[in-house]
């Protein structure tokens, strides 16, 4: 039986594909981003969430596991080295301090939630979008339900970085409506410094992909002195002008500086790059710039 977790089931989107969308996040990512804004979705294993200004000191979790969970003053504190992740803590914890990021859903489980929203996509033009993490991690997963979705006529998309072997891809694009295609900074070491890894493969697939699927969106996420600078348009242009006539279009994210309070309670270190933004000026100039340098009419934009 195909089992997968599942960190989130989103739902009312209006910035992952067209219409109103709902947008499944899978656990495990194959890259280290370090501006990642949903760390949750990193790691292959379901993570404990301590959120700790929930905490109402009942000891439950101490009672539970002794070895991880201890009073501290006024407040508990929960050690995470050694942890087997096992969620019996958080399924003890009475305030909902303590939680597991994800949940195993079968493909049937996870349609009958897609399910749910049929008439918000019917009415909107929207659907679904399958994202995280890294939803090609799991190709025969993501396949069955794709096909669950196009027999009942629900849009379907997928939100990837595409640092997988292309031959997950090769399973699932024709089951996809829609494809978000991360590009993240042009230059491969700088890539590796960020990431964790080049992006050799991620640039070979997309192209590939570029030839053979109708609908690609590039997506940047531009993060401040890292790849939104003039250059990095210019760097960005030449990789973009080596596909195919599936990529219909490029739009720059704004960096997003929220992502602080995830980490806390992941107990992660956060990497912050900026206490705020790019202004819109700024970001129209960068969307100039990258438009300049392609070699073929795309639409480039940002929201």
């Amino acid at each position: 039986m195909q089992v997968c977790d599942i960190t989130n089931i989103s739902r009312g989107s209006f910035h992952d594909g067209p219409g109103i969308r709902t947008v499944v996040y899978f656990n495990n990512c194959s890259l280290r981003c370090k501006w990642c804004h949903n760390p949750e979705t990193i790691s292959k294993d379901n993570e404990i969430l301590y959120i700790k200004s929930k905490c109402i000191h009942c000891g439950k979790c101490i009672e539970i596991c002794p070895e991880h969970h201890k009073a501290a003053g006024d407040s508990m504190e929960f050690f995470r080295e050694g942890c087997i992740k096992c969620g019996k803590c958080a399924d003890a914890c009475p305030a909902g301090a303590l939680n597991i990021s994800g949940e195993s859903y079968t493909p049937e489980r996870l349609m009958k939630e897609i399910r749910k929203d049929k008439h918000y996509f019917e009415e909107s033009g929207g659907g679904v979008t399958f994202s995280g993490g890294e939803c090609l991690l799991k190709p025969q997963f993501l396949r069955e339900v794709l096909k669950m979705c196009k027999a009942e006529n629900i849009h379907t998309c997928i939100e990837s970085a595409f640092h997988v072997p292309f031959e997950n891809i090769g399973r699932v694009y024709e089951l996809i409506d829609f494809v978000f295609a991360d590009l993240k900074i042009p230059l491969s070491q700088k890539h590796r410094e960020y990431t964790g890894a080049g992006n050799e493969l991620i640039i070979e697939n997309i192209r590939k992909l570029s030839q053979i699927h109708r609908n690609i969106t590039i997506r940047i996420p531009l993060i401040p002195k890292v790849n939104d600078s003039m250059e990095d348009m210019k760097d960005f242009a030449d990789i973009i002008n080596t596909f195919r006539g599936g990529v219909k279009a490029v739009e720059l994210l704004k960096y997003n500086y929220l992502a602080e309070s995830k980490y806390e309670i992941l107990g992660k270190e956060y990497t912050k790059f900026s206490d705020s933004t790019q202004s819109d000026a700024y970001v129209q100039s960068l969307v100039s710039a990258l438009k300049s340098h392609l070699t073929r009419d795309l639409q480039v934009f940002s929201k």
